[in-house]
């Protein structure tokens, strides 16, 4: 995880506080669904702060937003906003639309 400072503080209700707790984050959502795509829809900056539209899609896998795996196909996009200081992110503040996810996977 090198472009994350190891002081890294995670806004969104994640609440990653460290380097170490970002990658467990990413270990986790990337456990959540099978053969996992993320696509960068939009990418904007601005002096130290960077805004990424993402689109993620994949099967579930694993738990996500309460459900249980259900092996169904997910799309969704997330918004996702950083802080970079010399190279590195330091905060970031995201947005998944769980209400979205959960319909999907339970519909």
């Amino acid at each position: 995880m090198e472009l994350v400072a190891e002081d890294y503080v995670d806004h969104s209700p994640a609440g990653a506080r460290s380097n170490a707790d970002a990658a467990n984050i990413l270990r986790i959502v990337k456990d959540m669904f099978v053969d996992l795509q993320l696509v960068f829809e939009d990418v904007f900056s601005a002096g130290e702060l960077v805004t990424t539209r993402i689109q993620y899609k994949g099967y579930q896998a694993g738990e996500c937003c309460g459900v249980a795996p259900t092996g169904r196909w997910v799309a969704f996009d997330a918004l996702e906003n950083f802080r970079v200081v010399d190279g590195k992110i330091v905060e970031s503040w995201g947005y998944w639309p769980e209400a979205q996810i959960t319909a999907m996977l339970t519909e």
